[in-house]
């Protein structure tokens, strides 16, 4: 069975690409320990600093913590308990990870930066707008050839054959 080597999921035969990360599938997963493959260059040892609400201010903090050149990275908060590809970050949150020796200082520039936040909240319209420019910022993925929608008209085409039939069986 092929497995993604990044988020560790593993797919049927056949398939080639990770659908959640788009690498390549490997077909043995290495023995390497789990939080070495997933630190970005320049952390030894990721610390949870801070757990935002949503992805969109998870990613707003990492883009700060980013320009002040501080390797960070985000999960979904309950990264342990659920598969990361569950796309259920929104319930739990997202924590943000820095190398243990910013801590203090990517905690400093987030307080900062929420401080900031409660004297100018954003409104609704705001808030709109950011996500309309981050999901344009997205880059578009093609869509899954799903078999299953395929047949769906064929399946559709026999059961009124079927129906048909047992009307004309009956009304004779």
């Amino acid at each position: 069975m092929p497995w993604c080597p990044k988020c560790k999921a593993e797919y049927r035969e056949g398939f080639t690409e990770c659908a959640a990360c788009h690498v390549a599938l490997v077909d043995e997963l290495a023995e390497v320990p789990e939080q070495q493959d997933a630190l970005p260059e320049g952390m030894e040892k990721a610390i949870a600093i801070y757990t935002a609400e949503n992805r969109l201010e998870a990613e707003r903090i990492c883009d700060v913590l980013r320009q002040q050149d501080i390797a960070v990275f985000n999960r979904p908060a309950a990264f342990r308990q659920i598969q990361a590809y569950s796309g259920s970050d929104s319930r739990f949150g997202v924590e943000i990870l820095v190398d243990a020796a910013q801590t203090a200082r990517a905690r400093q520039i987030i307080d900062e930066l929420n401080e900031g936040i409660e004297e100018n909240p954003l409104d609704e319209d705001e808030l709109a707008r950011l996500a309309e420019e981050q999901a344009l910022e997205t880059p578009e993925q093609p869509p899954e050839d799903n078999a299953s929608f395929k047949l769906l008209p064929v399946v559709a085409g026999v059961i009124v054959i079927a129906i048909v039939l047992i009307w004309l069986i009956t009304n004779r």
